[in-house]
């Protein structure tokens, strides 16, 4: 069974298209972490964050819900 996002407490990459760009923000709980304008750079920030608070990170992308675990680092 794979363990279920908790979006209050866990690291969430959400990708934001503002003006027909897209931007992802990094976010751990309520707390902002950063923003980046590419995937890769987004996804390399939320592994950091959730190595450094030994939290699982999700994706939400323009598909919308559910979080996608991306792992290896989702727990």
């Amino acid at each position: 069974m794979t363990r279920r996002p908790e979006e209050h407490a866990d690291v969430v990459c959400q990708q934001v298209r503002q003006a027909g760009r897209d931007t992802w923000t990094i976010r751990l709980g309520s707390d902002t972490h950063g923003d980046r304008h590419s995937l890769a750079e987004a996804i390399a920030l939320a592994r950091d964050v959730a190595v450094a608070h030994s939290r699982p990170a999700w994706l939400l992308d323009e598909t919308g819900y559910p979080l996608k675990p991306m792992l290896p680092w989702a727990l």
